[in-house]
């Protein structure tokens, strides 16, 4: 962000004549006088706070959220975010392993898990769509962190070894929340995972899914749930 001020006494360092400001000061009291009203400064916003446990479970999506998917909160399927995540080979794919695992650097201060399952389109094959869906509630100094490092990553991180070898490959991401980031991983013997991860104020919802397009129904309708949470 370029930040212009306005500097008095018309010196040459400041590229600003004493004429040139009166000028400027005319024009001014002009507008003033037209009935413009002056531009309000603009003040930082505060930064959010990271929701409480109660209210990130009010954001996990139900039944009645959704009218193609069943919702299944599967806390037992997901370890809780204390701890580190196993260190991965090179260092700068540990993010991508770090979401995938539910244990993020900075630390998640709640935690919740959900899978939502719908039918899939005609014409495609299985019967079934499954998208997961993990809540992390985070300050939002750490959201914005957790979104470059995984932003980063995605872009230069073109594969880990984890029990076997994951391919990693940048995605395009949607227009959701305050930032998006998206890839694919892949691994011999194994269906391709796309990952979407939104940021929304100190909110980050990742999705993991198994088709290149997420669902707009399952993501519009969690992050209005995590927008109406944080109030």
């Amino acid at each position: 962000m370029t930040v212009l001020s306005a500097c008095g006494g018309g010196s040459e360092a400041s590229g600003v004549t004493t004429e040139e400001t009166g000028s400027q000061a005319a024009v001014s009291t002009s507008a003033a006088a037209e009935g413009e009203k002056p531009r309000a400064s603009a003040e930082p916003q505060a930064s959010a706070k990271a929701l409480s446990d109660a209210q990130l479970q009010s954001a996990v999506l139900v039944d009645a959220d959704l009218s193609e998917f069943q919702m299944s909160e599967e806390m037992a399927g997901m370890p809780a975010p204390e701890g580190a995540a196993k260190r991965i080979s090179p260092a700068k794919c540990q993010p991508l392993l770090n979401i995938a695992v539910g244990k993020l650097a900075p630390r998640a201060k709640a935690f919740r898990y959900s899978v939502a399952v719908g039918s899939s389109p005609a014409g495609q094959s299985g019967d079934q769509i499954g998208v997961e869906i993990k809540l992390f509630a985070l300050e939002q100094a750490g959201a914005e962190r957790v979104l470059a490092q995984l932003r980063t990553a995605a872009k230069d991180c073109a594969g880990y070894e984890n029990g076997g070898y994951h391919a990693v490959a940048a995605a395009d991401a949607p227009d959701a929340g305050d930032e998006a980031v998206a890839y694919k991983t892949s691994a011999a013997g194994s269906i391709p995972i796309w990952t979407t991860v939104v940021s929304s104020g100190a909110t980050v919802v990742a999705f993991g899914h198994y088709t290149a397009e997420l669902p707009d129904e399952v993501l519009s309708a969690q992050i209005s749930k995590v927008e109406a949470a944080a109030g």
